[in-house]
């Protein structure tokens, strides 16, 4: 079995913006193997995904180019500014 992340389209609500996820779990045996699909929806829920889909077919997810974020700072570059004396 493989988890895969699709991500889904960046959206922003009040000035908190978010990137949505779902996990796709290819090549996944018939239950019985431990894993049953309830148990794979509250670990995807726990772990902030927006859903999971369970398939025992090979799925290949390919995401067009996404174009650089230039309205964000990584947070390395936060804590040097703030080392350096830099930040607020």
């Amino acid at each position: 079995m493989r988890v895969q992340v699709l991500r889904l389209p960046l959206y922003e609500i009040g000035g908190v913006s978010e990137e949505p996820f779902a996990l796709i779990m290819d090549q996944a045996p018939a239950e019985g193997d431990g894993w049953s699909t309830p148990t794979l929806a509250v670990f995807a829920e726990q772990i902030g995904a927006r859903g999971v889909w369970v398939t025992g077919q090979t799925v290949e997810i390919v995401e067009p180019h996404l174009p650089d974020v230039v309205d964000h700072l990584l947070a390395v570059d936060v804590a040097a500014d703030d080392a350096d004396g830099g930040g607020e």
